[in-house]
């Protein structure tokens, strides 16, 4: 069977599919970096001290653990159409509801089962975009996806310095509600994964998907095979996840999480404390907010430009390249220089680490076929996610330690060091599937 999508013409159909996962992933770095956005006043409000503001931030990432690996893998049963659609459904009512939580307690609780949801929203959605994609662009178009988590901190920030004022920190939970406006769009609009159909045998479903991805395909001739049939592809698929660590493949993925891992905790630990941080060193909360939309501005810019670059070079030195830059970034800003280095150094910071957080999701759908994309990516973001809950975690113990501006970035430019360790380790060897991979579409 010729792979219909992979050499498909890029089309109108695709982009809006990439500009619907796009914006998903927008909602998604809204509701993450929004609790960032609101911490100085909410720690005063409530008289948190930073240990338990932090533990309170890590409550999301745990969830979003969980949501990564037992929640996203559904996706392989029930379709990511759905799945996607539940989980915005899920968020964005959390993110309006936190609006009205009057302590850490219910804080904490709603901000648990966003996490579930953004946990198997965000490997799906890009396992989505990768698989209606021509092969091409298919780096692209998942750095670019990526990028938009950047957008909506921007957003989250932006709000945040614009509302706090009137409406308190609540406003930036409020404005958080109008994603469930774009349910009905989703419901009509988004399609399913044509290699979901091809493995689920619906036939008349996957020729109706591939006409709109490839127009000029007779896609009447295309039909779908129900691998849950066969005995070798039933067996891989009940052993899906030993699949990731065996058959040679053990090392390869212990890295993608390292990657992850190491992308995650400084992403969110400067999302977290990065207006608190600025604080500390004397600046005001509405100069320190403004670091944030330098930091996530940096990052829109430098996701799509790695995928730009990796399309031409090669992911790993692509990562090699945006992990070292973020260690420099980072130890420049430990210098505490004037305010042009400092934003040039923020900006800087947040293409390479957020950047890089990008770069490996893409790694991660190009690396794992279609069998076991789910659970792979899942598994990986999943795994990282331990990163993130490390991230606001020990940026709450290095606020209460009191040290000084030049240790505390220092200190966090250890996992970039780390990064480009595991990264320059990988091995460059594809995937191996212990059964015959299903049908290409």
């Amino acid at each position: 069977m010729s792979d219909v999508v992979s050499i498909s013409r890029l089309n109108k159909h695709q982009v809006g599919v990439l500009a619907a996962c796009s914006l998903l992933m927008a909602i998604d770095g809204y509701d993450v970096v929004a609790y960032g956005t609101v911490l100085p006043m909410v720690m005063s409000e409530w008289d948190m001290d930073p240990v338990t503001a932090g533990g309170l931030g890590s409550l999301t990432l745990v969830a979003m653990l969980l949501g990564g690996l037992f929640i996203s893998p559904l996706a392989d049963k029930f379709g990511r159409r759905p799945l996607l659609i539940t989980c915005l459904a899920v968020a964005s009512t959390g993110s309006f509801l936190c609006a009205f939580t009057t302590g850490p307690g219910q804080m904490g609780a709603v901000r648990f089962v966003i996490g579930l949801a953004l946990g198997a929203l965000v490997p799906n959605m890009l396992s989505l975009v990768g698989e209606v994609s021509p092969l091409r662009f298919r780096a692209l178009f998942v750095s670019t996806v990526s990028a938009f988590y950047c957008l909506g901190g921007v957003t989250a920030a932006l709000t945040s310095i614009g509302v706090e004022q009137s409406w308190g920190w609540q406003g930036v939970f409020y404005l958080a509600g109008l994603p469930l406006l774009l349910i009905p769009v989703y419901i009509r609009w988004l399609p399913e994964s044509p290699e979901f159909l091809a493995a689920q045998g619906r036939t008349h479903q996957l020729q109706r998907t591939l006409a709109k991805i490839a127009p000029g395909v007779d896609s009447s001739t295309v039909t779908a095979s129900n691998v849950s049939n066969a005995s070798n592809a039933s067996n891989a698929q009940a052993n899906k996840l030993r699949q990731l660590v065996t058959n040679g493949n053990t090392v390869k993925t212990v890295l993608i999480w390292v990657f992850f891992a190491m992308c995650m905790l400084l992403s969110y630990g400067l999302n977290t404390w990065l207006p608190k941080l600025m604080q500390a060193a004397g600046y005001p909360l509405s100069s320190a907010l403004w670091t944030l939309v330098t930091l996530n501005a940096g990052g829109f810019v430098g996701s799509i430009a790695g995928g730009w670059i990796a399309g031409r070079t090669s992911y790993r030195s692509t990562l090699v390249a945006y992990f070292s830059l973020a260690v420099i970034a980072l130890v420049g800003l430990s210098f505490n220089p004037g305010t042009a280095l400092i934003n040039l150094f923020l900006f800087l910071a947040g293409a390479a680490s957020i950047g890089t957080l990008a770069l490996v999701h893409a790694f991660a759908v190009e690396y794992y076929p279609a069998s076991v994309r789910s659970i792979g990516v899942g598994w990986a973001a999943g795994i990282g996610r331990l990163g993130a809950i490390a991230g606001p975690t020990l940026g709450g113990a290095l606020l209460a330690l009191d040290l000084s501006f030049q240790k505390n970035f220092l200190l966090v430019a250890i996992p970039g060091i780390i990064g480009v360790i595991a990264v320059s380790a990988a091995a460059q060897s594809r995937f191996r599937e212990t059964t015959a991979p299903p049908p290409r579409i």
